[in-house]
Formats: structure tokens, C-alpha cells, sequence
């Protein structure tokens, strides 16, 4: 018979089982949390790092904008000489004799001219005029204070603008100030010389002054942290302005920044390295996701390691919880993927900004007496308005027509004699499709079709039902391709070959393909010198 004994434990063996099997796990435990913890921070900040550098991007072509309006006002008494009828200011910049013999006209004449350039150029503050000896010529300003002006100070930066004998200098708000032109406004100033090349000297010198307040706007309203700054360096990596309480800043600074420095920094160059652009962000905030979820994932592993004292079979329930929330993360992330790409190939642009362009300019040429100009400003701001509007919402077929609609009244402005008629069967109108599908072809046709013979052009549109498919053809007699072109193209639509560089059909395609599938494409049809035909098929999708 058995005893009782024979059924006791070796408790010494046992207990050196145990704390095997914990200190194993107890290390398995730890290097997991440590890769996990790692890769899960380094994606974070992957992440942001490429958040920041597409905002300093965006950044970064509102200040060339800027510039380029800089650049464009003061050659502005320059380059309009060849288009004026009576005496231009130019030409009594020219001449001393003129000057003295009517001083008054060249007044009237600058002050003209500021009036034509803010129709342009809505954001211009202020235009000042002066001898090449520094005396104050002539100026004009918007702002309602009366500013005492002065003339051009021997300061560093006129040095350096007369040195650079008529090419374009940046000036910062604080260095205008020297001319006693003090604002609340945040501007942005250059000046250049101005050169009589057949005399060989120097005329005039011009500064001009914009308004960046929009672009501080965009950029607050942008950014992805509120701890983020931004600045802008001239090529002598002169601080030109920055964002409110980030004016200290220096070159030196963000090249070599200190190890107890708090901010990251994110340089962006323009093409020619003449501007630079800043965005500074704490360190915190790029890895503020990464190291909340460190102690969580912490407390995981704890909760791991405690439960597997009592029972192994909570580690393997935990393992399978583990591994479905990693599926569910797999799945979630390709989902997130097909959207963004849905969203990157159909809105590329900051519409706050180009919103408030378009409707200063719709009111300037209202102002200006140009109601042609407002009605096509009118147009296009709706025209951008739908594409970027709810990305993701299908649309009706008819709210697409009626965007195609505005579409063929905006570009009849321009080309009075093509001819465009759509004809879509009113059984589709209430269908369902993706949105901006038919006025990138139209657009197609005007640009590679007709464009050489508007005069002759014709575009026809149709829509219908056929087989359970929404079928929209574009057809237009335009300049056509041979058999060789067409099979280029097409294999270009199929990522097969770099011969082409319009982006319109391809991304009709990858959108349709995108998201009703492969077995949904976009066909053409062309011959030399009579057209071509592009036709689209995607599912019948009712309300």
C-alpha cells in the first residue's frame, strides 16, 4: 500500500526549477521590452522627423512666394518701360534733367505705380524711392500713421545692398526701421539697386515691404506641436524673421546647437541656397508618444511575469492577445496606407492660403474694374474648393458634372472657341463615383489635344451604364499620337517606362485602381492627327 509520503514533492528541486524558469523569464521578459520599446520609438520619431520636414517644405514655399513677389515689385520700374505709352518713371529715373525740370511728376508717377502694383500684389505694405546718394525720393505706404522718413543710413545692410549692384537684398523689419518707418505689421523687405546699364550707373535705389502676417498665420495654423518655432536666413544667414518669441535665434545656433539646447532643428534650403528655412521642435514632443507608452508597455511585462507565478497558461493567453492586437495593428496600418495614398495623389496644396490669394485677387479686380479676372478667380477658388474638400466622400455624378461644369466655364474665358458638350444619361446622375474623375481628362485634352488649334477644337463628354459599369468617355479631335506613341503611354500608365512626365492620367488610374480594384482601368484610343479618346470604367455604386 502507498503512503502519503511517496506523493510529497522534492521542494529543493522544485524550487530550483522555478527560479530557473523565472530568471529565463525574467530575461526574455526584459530583452523584449527593450526591442520593443526601441522600435516602437524609433518609428514614432521616423514618423514625426518626416511630419516636420514635410511642414518645413510647405514653409518653405510660402517664403519663396514671398521673395518672389519681393523680386518682382522692385524690378516693377524696370521691366514696365517697354509697355508704357506716355513718359515712364523709368525714364525720369534716367535723367536728372527731367527731374528738375517737372520735380512734382516723378511724385505722381510713383505713386501711380503703387496703386497698379497692389492690384497685383495685395499683401504690399510699402514702396520707398531714393537717390543713389541715399536722399529720399520719393515713397508711398498703407498704414494710417503718419512715420517721419528719413534717408538711407550708413548702416551695414545699405553696404551691403549697394554692393550687390542690382541684385536683390533682404532687409529684416528692425533694419528698416532705421528710416523711421516703425509698424505693427510683421513685414518683410528688400531693395535693390537700380542700374542705367548704358549710362553704367547707378539711378535709383527701390525697397519694397510685404505683408507675412498670412504666412505667420499659416504656419500656427499648421504646425503640429504649439511648442514649434520657425525662422528664415538670407543667404549670408542673416535671421530675416521668425516666429513670435523665436527672434533671438542665430545661424550659429542651429548649425552647432548646445547639448541642453531643447529644441531639434530642421533645415530646408530653396533650389539656389538663397533662403533657409527653420523649424525648431522640442525634443519632448518627438518623442512624447514613444515615452508615454514606455511605462505602459513596462506594466505589461510586469503583469506578465507576476501572472506566470501562478498559472503558465495566462503567459500563453497573454501571447495570443499579443498577437492579435499586433494583426489588428497590421490591418489598421494598411488601411491608414491605401487612404494616405488616396489623399496624397489627390491634394498636394494648402488650401487656407491659396483661399485668401484668390479671393484678394477676386476683390483687387473687382476694385480694378476687371470683372472678366474676378469671375475666373470666382471659378477656380470653387474649383479647388471641391477637390480638397472631404476627400474621401464619393460624389454624385451629378455633383461631378456640375464641378466639370464650372471647370468648362473657366476655361472658355481663355479659349472662347473651343467647343465642349456633355452628355450623360440621366438614369446615372444619382450614382455614386470618386470625385475629380472626368475634369483632369478634359483638362487633358485642352492641354495635349488642342491646345496647338483652340481655334478648331472640340471636346465631347459621355457617361452611361453598360453592364452593371458606369462607363465616361472624352473624346476630342486634337492632335493625336501614332500606334508608337499610344504604347508608350499606355506603358507609362503601367509604371513600365519614364518616357512621359504628366502625372493627370496616371493618377486617374492609381485612384481607380485603388478604390474599386484592379479590374476597374483607364483605356485610350488615339490616331495621329484626328484625336483621342480616354474612357474610364468603375462599378455602379447607387445611394
Amino acid at each position: 500500500m502507498m503512503k502519503k509520503s511517496d506523493f510529497q514533492l522534492s521542494f529543493p528541486k522544485m524550487n530550483n526549477q522555478l527560479k530557473l524558469m523565472l530568471i529565463l523569464e525574467a530575461i526574455v521578459l526584459m530583452g523584449a521590452y527593450i526591442i520593443i520599446t526601441g522600435a516602437y520609438q524609433n518609428l514614432e520619431r521616423h514618423k514625426t522627423e518626416e511630419a516636420v520636414r514635410q511642414l518645413n517644405g510647405t514653409l518653405m514655399t510660402n517664403i519663396e512666394h514671398t521673395a518672389n513677389a519681393l523680386d518682382t515689385l522692385t524690378k516693377s520700374l524696370i521691366s514696365s518701360e517697354a509697355y508704357e505709352v506716355s513718359p515712364s518713371l523709368w525714364s525720369y529715373l534716367k535723367s536728372r534733367a527731367r527731374q528738375k525740370e517737372n520735380p512734382g511728376r516723378v511724385d505722381g508717377l510713383f505713386i501711380e505705380k503703387y496703386y497698379q502694383l497692389t492690384i497685383l500684389f495685395p499683401q504690399l505694405n510699402c514702396l520707398f524711392l531714393f537717390r543713389p546718394e541715399g536722399d529720399l525720393m520719393s515713397y508711398k505706404y498703407n498704414d494710417q500713421k503718419y512715420h517721419l522718413l528719413q534717408e538711407l543710413p550708413e548702416s551695414d545692410w545699405v553696404t551691403t545692398l549697394k554692393e550687390n549692384r542690382g541684385a536683390l537684398s533682404f532687409i529684416t523689419q528692425k533694419e528698416a526701421e532705421d528710416l523711421g518707418y516703425q509698424v505693427n505689421n510683421r513685414l518683410l523687405f528688400a531693395g535693390r539697386v537700380l542700374n542705367n546699364i548704358s549710362a553704367s550707373r547707378p539711378v535709383a535705389i527701390i525697397l519694397a515691404g510685404i505683408n507675412i502676417s498670412d504666412l505667420q498665420y499659416d504656419f500656427k495654423y499648421n504646425k503640429l506641436f504649439d511648442s514649434q518655432q520657425f525662422a528664415c536666413f538670407d543667404a549670408n544667414k542673416k535671421l530675416l524673421f521668425s516666429s513670435d518669441g523665436f527672434e533671438d535665434i542665430t545661424w550659429q545656433d542651429i548649425q552647432s546647437p548646445r547639448v541642453e539646447d531643447p529644441y531639434a532643428y530642421y533645415l530646408t534650403a530653396n533650389d539656389n541656397h538663397t533662403l533657409y528655412s527653420v523649424i525648431a521642435t522640442d525634443k519632448k514632443d518627438i518623442t512624447q508618444s514613444s515615452s508615454f507608452l514606455r511605462p505602459v508597455f513596462l506594466m505589461i511585462i510586469l503583469v506578465i511575469f507576476l501572472s506566470n507565478l501562478l498559472l503558465s497558461w495566462m503567459i500563453t493567453k497573454r501571447v495570443i492577445k499579443s498577437y492579435g492586437e499586433m494583426t489588428k495593428q497590421v490591418y489598421q496600418k494598411n488601411l491608414a496606407e491605401k487612404d494616405l495614398n488616396l489623399q496624397m495623389l489627390r491634394s498636394q496644396i494648402n488650401p487656407h492660403f491659396l483661399y485668401n490669394t484668390l479671393d484678394r485677387m477676386r476683390m483687387a479686380s473687382l476694385n480694378a474694374n476687371y470683372p472678366h479676372l474676378a469671375t475666373m478667380c470666382e471659378l477656380l477658388a470653387k474649383i479647388l474648393r471641391f477637390g480638397v474638400s472631404e476627400a474621401n466622400k464619393l460624389v454624385t455624378v451629378e455633383e461631378e458634372h456640375a464641378h466639370l461644369e464650372e471647370y468648362i466655364h473657366l476655361i472658355k474665358l481663355s479659349y472662347a472657341n473651343v467647343s465642349i458638350s456633355t452628355s450623360l444619361d440621366p438614369e446615372i446622375l444619382s450614382c455614386r463615383m470618386l470625385k475629380l474623375l472626368l475634369q483632369p481628362l478634359v483638362e487633358n485634352s485642352i492641354n495635349h489635344g488642342i491646345i496647338d488649334d483652340a481655334s478648331n477644337g472640340s471636346i465631347q463628354i459621355w457617361g452611361y451604364e453598360k453592364d452593371g459599369e458606369l462607363i465616361f468617355t472624352v473624346s476630342d479631335n486634337g492632335n493625336g499620337m501614332d500606334e508608337e506613341h499610344l504604347a508608350l503611354l499606355r506603358d507609362y500608365l503601367e509604371d513600365k517606362n519614364t518616357a512621359f512626365h504628366s502625372i493627370g492620367l496616371k493618377n486617374i488610374r492609381k485612384r481607380i485602381q485603388l478604390y474599386y480594384g484592379k479590374e476597374y482601368d483607364l483605356y485610350i484610343e488615339s490616331r495621329l492627327h484626328q484625336g483621342t479618346t480616354v474612357t474610364i470604367k468603375i462599378p455602379v455604386v447607387k445611394e
